[in-house]
């Protein structure tokens, strides 16, 4: 009977035991909300007209293609070689570009009209000719093809009295044989401008002018620029740049 009762007081404290335990183990918490307060704007600030957006337009961008500059004095081997070179020409620029279809109305003249080709740009005769012979009427006055500075204008055994204009689209014309100037370095002249007077000096056999067009000295065929059948510009956009030799290429974009 003791036995008995001993082990039903020591189940009695094991409860006891593990209902304190849990007791500690449990700790009550108390959960509060508190709203979100709430905010109301009057009638009187709301927009009453229609939202408008607004819009950025990109505006095109032009660009510029640089030109060489183009001076009001020359030094003595500009006045006097007419195949001058700036060394210094494609430093500043890479290569000349030249949008023939972008020019103004009036900025280009044909230099004889009504003049007839007589002899093509390339090889004659076993020689390279540097330009085109034009002829029409005996002692005929030749016209500045673009608007320009006179760089030179003087004799030589080949070219005879030979006038060179410097434009300010970066070429230079070449007016060879003449029998007069009617120019002198320095001058200011525009496209049409008088030049010269048509003659046979130099290595001419008859009168004519010959015509050259140049890009920092060096000649190119002065059929990728004009159309000599029509005495216009071609509309093309021309890019010269310079090759290892030394010559000057040219390329239609």
């Amino acid at each position: 009977m003791r036995l008995h009762n001993r082990a039903l007081v020591a189940v009695i404290l094991s409860l006891a035991g593990f209902y304190s335990c849990s007791r500690q183990a449990t700790i009550p918490t108390q959960l509060t909300y508190t709203p979100v307060p709430v905010f109301t704007i009057p009638d009187s600030l709301l927009a009453t007209s229609p939202i408008e957006y607004a819009f950025y337009k990109a505006e095109p961008v032009e660009f510029f293609e640089p030109k060489p500059e183009v001076r009001d004095s020359f030094n003595r081997i500009e006045k006097t070689m007419v195949g001058y070179a700036d060394d210094q020409f494609f430093v500043r620029q890479p290569e000349l570009v030249l949008d023939l279809a972008d020019l103004e109305e009036g900025a280009f003249v044909f230099p004889l009209p009504g003049g007839r080709v007589l002899s093509p740009y390339g090889r004659r005769n076993g020689r390279n000719h540097t330009g085109i012979d034009l002829k029409i009427n005996r002692r005929d006055t030749v016209l500045a093809a673009f608007d320009g500075i006179v760089r030179m204008t003087g004799g030589s055994r080949g070219y005879g009295n030979v006038v060179v204009v410097r434009h300010y689209n970066g070429l230079e014309t070449v007016y060879a044989h003449n029998s007069k100037h009617l120019v002198r370095s320095g001058d200011h002249v525009k496209a049409g401008t008088p030049v010269s007077i048509t003659g046979e000096t130099g290595r001419a056999t008859t009168d004519h002018v010959h015509f050259e067009i140049r890009v920092n000295g060096k000649t190119i065929d002065p059929a990728l620029v004009i159309d000599f059948n029509n005495q216009t510009l071609l509309h093309k956009r021309l890019v010269f740049t310079p090759t290892p030799k030394g010559k000057i290429q040219v390329e239609a974009v």
